[in-house]
């Protein structure tokens, strides 16, 4: 029979009936099933500074395959799905935790230790009561582009026979579907201002920057208007601090627009740093007054490689809603999950084709990207790529963030004090799992270092990146896979359990009313 099996098959069936498949699977499930794990050799051993005695020692000559799995931790989904799944769902615990509060970020227990203790980050549940707002924040357009207009003619001609300076139609009549690939590509490709998109990219965190800085600037006109009494800048960032998460999004026309979360806050009169709340006057009127002010007037002043003047400003469709007014938009964990959503895309998710933007390019097949990408994005790229080769512009680096289409800043940030970090998250996952490998009966150095003080001192060596052969690779998925649809089941049984306890708890059902 195994005769009839395919090479990879018969390594399969290798490694499944092999000694060490339970230690090689906890690794693979250690590591969240991650698609392109990095393979390390070495040992580790937690030593007593004191007596140098050690205390417990790891070593990965005693791990399937001589080597130690690590996850690639990558945020993009087209990428790895595992690692990103875990990402969005750190950004989840990151949002809403500045939405609702958050006691702490690992759990208590007899492993929790030095380290434990120090990831410890509280977030009071009275934010719940701050100013709050979401925002969204487009660019400007830079040329008519096709779109999803909800049934109706993408863009209905004004005269009839309308074309552009090139000869092409100035309008659309067509309904387009809404995920069809045409939605985003400009109507005329000689029209549109592929520069200045590039541009406004490659400008958009440090206009955002300028518009952190201009809330500050624009609650103190506001505050001394609610007080009656004169407040200056200096005055306003004593009395109130603004936090807030951002995530940029790509839009299908190959631009950013960002999703904010912004509080108010008011400023420890300790000087603890401590998260307080704001004066009574500052309210979420006043903070979105402000926000709305900065929003119009910050701008940006972007190169003109072609001699066009240009200025990054945000688009004219932003918006600006108030948390706290109930909603679709009130919800905190729905909101949350809306936000977190994004953090894990590139910009070729918008299209479906993030597996090629996903990477920076080393040299740029223009015919094999536009088959790939499509005429618009591709043309996005070539756009950055060529500006990014003049000495005028090296200091954008435009080739080297090609792959967002000129983009460079983070996916995904937030101020100090806006909640948890993701430092935290981790290292509270870290305690965890150690805590389990203790209590599973397994020594672990870390655990036995954090529980006792010790040092940890490892030699370790980079192997590879990915499973050592493609049936690993495959079997490693597959058990995803299954993992993916045991925690749907589960998921599923948990809300027919918590129906079954609702209706229990009615003195009668609907039925017999």
């Amino acid at each position: 029979m195994s005769s009839d099996l395919s090479p990879g098959m018969r390594a399969m069936a290798a490694r499944v009936s092999g000694d060490d498949y339970a230690a090689w699977r906890r690794q693979v499930e250690r590591v969240k099933f991650c698609s392109r794990p990095v393979r390390v050799a070495g040992r580790a051993s937690a030593v007593d500074p004191a007596s140098g005695e050690v205390q417990a020692s790891f070593s990965s000559a005693d791990q399937p395959d001589g080597t130690l799995l690590i996850a690639c931790g990558d945020r993009r989904a087209s990428v790895c799905p595992s690692c990103a799944e875990t990402y969005r769902r750190d950004m989840w615990h990151v949002v809403v935790s500045g939405l609702q509060g958050r006691t702490s970020a690992t759990s208590s227990g007899a492993h929790a230790g030095v380290r434990g203790a120090a990831v410890e980050t509280a977030v009071p549940s009275s934010v719940a009561s701050h100013p709050r707002l979401f925002v969204t924040l487009t660019a400007p357009s830079f040329g008519p582009v096709h779109r999803d207009a909800g049934g109706a003619a993408c863009r209905p001609r004004s005269g009839r026979g309308r074309t552009c300076a090139h000869g092409r139609p100035a309008g659309c009549g067509l309904v387009h579907e809404a995920g069809h690939q045409v939605i985003g590509a400009p109507l005329c490709p000689e029209c549109y201002d592929y520069i200045g998109a590039v541009l406004w990219n490659s400008a958009c965190s440090e206009l955002w920057r300028r518009t952190r800085i201009g809330i500050d600037r624009a609650l103190a006109p506001v505050a001394s208007e609610v007080t009656g009494n004169r407040v200056t800048v200096a005055g306003v960032r004593a009395l109130l601090r603004v936090s807030y998460v951002k995530v940029a999004e790509f839009q299908r026309r190959g631009l950013v627009h960002l999703h904010l979360v912004v509080r108010l806050d008011g400023v420890d009169p300790t000087g603890g740093g401590e998260i307080v709340a704001p004066p009574v006057w500052a309210t979420a009127d006043l903070l979105a007054s402000a926000v709305r002010r900065a929003v119009g007037a910050a701008a940006v002043p972007l190169p003109s490689p072609d001699g066009t003047l240009r200025v990054a400003q945000w688009g004219s469709q932003f918006d600006v809603s108030d948390i706290s007014a109930g909603g679709p938009v009130g919800d905190g964990r729905r909101l949350a999950a809306y936000v977190a959503k994004y953090a894990t895309k590139t910009a070729g998710d918008a299209i479906g084709a993030s597996g090629v933007l996903a990477s920076r390019f080393r040299r740029l097949h223009r015919t094999w990207l536009r088959r790939r990408i499509g005429r618009h994005l591709a043309r996005m790229v070539e756009t950055a790529w060529d500006l990014g080769g003049r000495p005028d512009l090296a200091h954008l680096r435009l080739r080297q963030w090609a792959h967002s289409l000129g983009y460079r800043g983070h996916f995904a940030t937030k101020s100090r004090r806006y909640s948890v970090t993701l430092g935290a998250l981790r290292a509270a996952r870290r305690v965890w799992r150690a805590g389990e490998s203790v209590r599973a009966g397994r020594a672990d150095v870390w655990a036995s270092a954090r529980g006792s003080g010790a040092a940890v001192v490892g030699d370790w060596a980079y192997v590879g990146r990915g499973y050592r052969t493609s049936s690993d690779a495959d079997l490693a998925a597959a058990m995803a896979r299954d993992h993916a649809i045991a925690v749907e089941e589960y998921r599923d049984l948990k809300r027919r359990e918590s129906d079954v306890d609702y209706w229990s708890t009615l003195s009668h059902y609907p039925g017999d009313l």
